[in-house]
C-alpha cells in the first residue's frame, strides 16, 4: 500500500532531503507545495487524501503559521515544521490536528521528522484499548489516538474492557483509570498480566490521585507506565510511542529467535514449542488436526542448473505461496532446506484436503522471475491425520506420506488416516 504525504515548505534544501529520507525507506508518493496556494490546489486535485501533511509554519503567502488553519479543515494529521522555539506555538494549535512540532535546526530535525512520519504510518495497525469511566476523558484520548492514526478502542469498565481484549488479541496498550466501578485499573491490570505478559501488552495507568504510591503500588502489579491527568498532548504522544517501540523492541527479538530468516516462517524451534501445544489440545479435544510436509521438487537440480541464489528465490517463494493461500488457523515453518511444515487446525478433513491440493495445483501453475530466468517447480506433500504419541511422531506419519508422493512420481498429495 502506497501512502501520500505533503510537504508545504518554500525551502529547496528541506525539501529535498526529507523527500529523500521518505522515498528511500517508505512506500511512500511524496507531493510538494511551496505556498499555501499550491498546497490548496494539490488537496483540490486528491480531493484531500493524504496521510500525513509536513507544514511550514512561515510560507511567502502565509508567514503566521494560517497554514495550520488552513490544513485543519481537511482533519489531516499535521507535522509543524518550524524555525522557532517559541515556547507559546504548541498553546496558539493547542486544538488543531497536530502530532507533533519540530524545529527546523540540521540533519538531525529532518531525520527526527521522518521517524514521526514513519511511525504515524505504521499506528494504524496497532489497537491501543481506553478505559475509563469518564465519557469525557474518553472521547478526548480516542481523538488523540486518532490523530496520530491509531486504531482506538474504548470501555467504561475493567469488565467491558476485558471483553474487549478477549475480542481483539492483538490489541498492543491498554490504557486504564484507576478509580472506576465494577473493577478498578489495578484489578485489571491483574487480570491482563495473568493471560498477557509485559512485552505482549503495555498497560499505562492514568490518574489525578495525588498519591506518591500509587505508581509505584501499580508498577509492582505490572503497569508498564504511569501518567498523571492533565498530561499535555506532547507528553501523552511521546508515552504511547515509548511503550510502542520497546513492545516492537521485545518482538524484534522474538522473531530472532523464533522465525526463519530466509522466508521469515517461524522455524523447527519455534514449531516444536507451540505445535506441541497446539496438538495437545486438539488431541484433548478430539477435534481435526493436520500436520502437512512441503518439498520441492528436484531441488538438487534448481541448485546445480542455477545457483544457490535461484535456490533462495525458490526457498522464498514457498513462504510467499503458503501465507497467500492460508490465512487463518494455521502455524506455517520451515523444518531446514526445501522442507516446510505446515499445522492445520478448525478444519474438517475433506476442507484440509481441498487446500493442500489448491496449494499443490498452484505451485504447479507457478513461475518465477528472477534475473532472465523464468523458473518452475513443483511440490510433493505429505499429510497425516493420525495423533500418535506426540507431534515429533505425527511429523513423521506425514514424511511417510511426503515419501510416498516422490516415489509415486512427485508433484503429489499423499494422507496417512486414522
Amino acid at each position: 500500500m502506497s501512502y501520500k504525504i505533503l510537504i508545504i515548505e518554500d525551502s529547496i534544501s528541506i525539501i529535498n532531503t526529507l523527500k529523500s529520507l521518505l522515498e528511500e525507506e517508505l512506500d511512500v508518493e511524496v507531493f510538494v507545495a511551496k505556498s499555501m496556494k499550491e498546497s490548496a490546489t494539490l488537496l483540490l486535485e486528491q480531493k484531500g487524501k493524504f496521510d500525513i501533511v509536513l507544514a511550514d509554519l512561515g510560507l511567502p503567502d502565509a508567514p503566521n503559521g494560517e497554514i495550520v488553519e488552513f490544513m485543519s479543515k481537511f482533519s489531516l494529521p499535521i507535522i509543524v515544521l518550524t524555525g522557532t522555539d517559541d515556547i507559546n506555538i504548541e498553546e496558539k494549535f493547542r486544538n488543531k490536528d497536530i502530532v507533533d512540532y519540530v524545529i527546523k535546526d540540521g540533519i538531525a530535525a529532518l531525520s527526527y521528522t521522518f521517524s514521526i512520519v514513519k511511525r504515524i504510518l505504521h499506528n494504524s495497525k496497532i489497537k491501543v484499548l481506553v478505559v475509563d469511566d469518564s465519557k469525557t476523558f474518553l472521547e478526548q484520548t480516542k481523538e488523540l489516538l486518532l490523530r496520530y492514526r491509531f486504531q482506538a478502542l474504548t470501555a467504561l469498565n475493567g469488565e467491558d474492557a476485558l471483553k474487549l481484549l478477549d475480542e481483539n488479541k492483538d490489541i498492543k496498550i491498554v490504557l486504564t483509570d484507576y478509580l472506576m466501578p465494577k473493577i478498578d485499573g489495578l484489578e485489571l491490570t491483574k487480570k491482563i498480566r495473568r493471560s498477557y505478559t509485559k512485552d505482549e501488552i503495555s498497560v499505562i495507568i492514568v490518574s489525578n490521585d495525588p498519591c506518591k504510591r500509587i505508581p509505584t503500588k501499580f508498577l509492582k502489579y505490572g503497569a508498564n507506565d504511569f501518567l498523571y491527568k492533565g498530561f499535555s498532548n506532547e507528553e501523552f504522544f511521546a508515552r504511547i510511542n515509548s511503550n510502542i517501540e520497546i513492545l516492537e523492541l521485545f518482538e524484534e527479538i522474538k522473531n530472532k529467535a523464533n522465525k526463519d530468516y530466509l522466508t521469515g516462517l517461524y522455524n523447527r524451534r519455534y514449531l516444536f514449542d507451540e505445535g506441541e501445544k497446539l496438538y495437545e489440545k486438539y488431541k484433548k479435544e478430539e477435534k481435526d488436526f493436520a500436520v502437512a510436509l512441503i518439498d520441492i521438487d528436484k531441488f538438487k537440480s534448481i541448485n546445480d542448473t542455477y545457483g544457490h541464489d535461484v535456490g533462495d528465490v525458490a526457498i522464498k517463494e514457498i513462504a510467499v505461496i503458503l501465507n497467500e493461500v492460508i490465512t487463518t488457523d494455521v502455524l506455517i515453518s520451515r523444518l531446514g532446506g526445501e522442507e516446510f511444515c505446515i499445522l492445520l487446525y478448525n478444519r474438517s478433513k475433506d476442507e484440509i484436503i481441498k487446500l493442500l491440493e489448491k496449494i499443490r495445483n498452484q505451485f504447479e501453475n507457478n513461475q518465477i522471475e528472477f534475473k532472465n530466468i523464468q523458473l518452475k517447480y513443483t511440490v510433493s506433500i505429505g499429510c497425516s491425520f493420525e495423533f500418535g504419541k506426540n507431534l515429533d511422531e505425527m511429523i513423521q506419519h506425514a514424511d511417510n506420506g511426503l515419501y510416498d508422493a516422490k516415489n509415486s512420481g512427485r508433484n503429489k498429495v499423499r494422507y496417512r488416516w486414522e
